[in-house]
């Protein structure tokens, strides 16, 4: 089922919900006896405490309602008087003005404040999900206080404590937990009412829709917290090694890199070398033959042609013709 729709269906059946449990509390907002109590403590002294509440204490109540709920350490088992003993604690430790509050006072001023405040919740979901075209915030919000004086016969004067509660996330856990006692039937006078007995304990319903998060949820939530933070720390480190890993194959890739082009430089100053050794080598046969060549000249110029035989006397005086031509041609 779509979440919003059964966050709806919550609404509308708060919206529809007339037991006398419901105007009790209404009427308790409306007319607020103007008289001073006299409570005596357990101690025996006497405590004078107004039954007003300002918004600065229904500002404080909603704190110590949510800070405490919010404490899982004490357990979803906790009983529901301890419970407002602790919000009257944390009431009384954190309260800048000087009246005082036993916790059954602050309990009934939280119902109050918070059966209210859920319907206020129901008819603005209604506004909203209309999708009334110009409205913006202020006038779904308008619209939203207009139906709850039409329909309750009183005004919504909770304004302080909604803009406190509305996106907290522990209030939006309450609303989205919240269920309706039974499937509707065909035989209810209304078919989206809440079975609110007068028989029902409401101090018990109530302290069911409050109480937090259990101590083994809360215990199961830290060890998966603690397992997810582990992971991602094992991660994180693996990430770390394999970036490193990384950079050393990326390091040596450029090593490798620069050792190769080296001996590529070697390999082709090696070449130049041999090139340049060779050219050396023809050079050197060249003058090696040229002074082979001019030492026979010289030994051919030298040779006593008159007691050879006569072809060889020929070829050698030709040679000297060549020689001594060849000379003369160079200079």
């Amino acid at each position: 089922m779509d979440p919003s729709t059964h966050r709806d269906a919550y609404f509308t059946n708060l919206l529809n919900n007339n037991d006398s449990l419901m105007s009790a509390t209404n009427e308790q907002e409306l007319s607020p006896p103007q008289v001073e109590v006299i409570e005596i403590e357990p101690s025996g002294r006497k405590i004078q405490r107004g039954n007003n509440f300002s918004n600065e204490e229904d500002l404080l109540l909603v704190e110590g309602w949510l800070e405490t709920s919010l404490d899982a350490v004490q357990g979803k088992d906790q009983k529901h008087t301890m419970l407002w003993k602790r919000i009257h604690k944390y009431f009384e430790e954190n309260k800048k003005f000087d009246r005082l509050r036993n916790y059954t006072s602050l309990m009934n001023r939280w119902s109050t404040i918070q059966q209210a405040t859920n319907k206020f919740c129901g008819y603005l979901a209604q506004v909203e999900g209309m999708h009334p075209s110009g409205f913006n915030e202020q006038d779904k919000i308008g619209k939203a206080k207009v139906m709850f004086l039409e329909l309750e016969k009183k005004s919504f004067n909770f304004d302080h404590c909604w803009r406190v509660l509305r996106f907290h996330p522990k209030w939006v856990e309450h609303m989205d937990m919240v269920k309706p006692k039974k499937k509707p039937s065909s035989h209810d006078s209304t078919p989206n009412s809440i079975n609110l007995g007068e028989d029902e304990d409401f101090h018990v319903a109530s302290s069911n829709l409050e109480r937090p998060i259990g101590r083994k949820a809360e215990k199961e939530k830290r060890k998966r917290k603690e397992m997810t933070n582990s992971d991602s720390l094992v991660v994180l480190n693996e990430m770390a090694e394999i970036r490193k890993s990384k950079l050393v194959l990326m390091q040596e890739a450029r090593d490798h890199d620069n050792k190769m082009l080296c001996l590529r430089q070697e390999e082709v100053s090696l070449k130049q070398d041999e090139l340049r050794i060779q050219k050396e080598k023809v050079l050197l046969q060249q003058v090696k033959t040229r002074l082979e060549e001019k030492k026979e000249d010289e030994r051919i110029m030298t040779l006593n042609t008159s007691a050879m035989p006569p072809m060889l006397q020929q070829y050698y005086l030709q040679r000297q013709m060549e020689i001594l031509a060849s000379r003369a041609g160079k200079n």
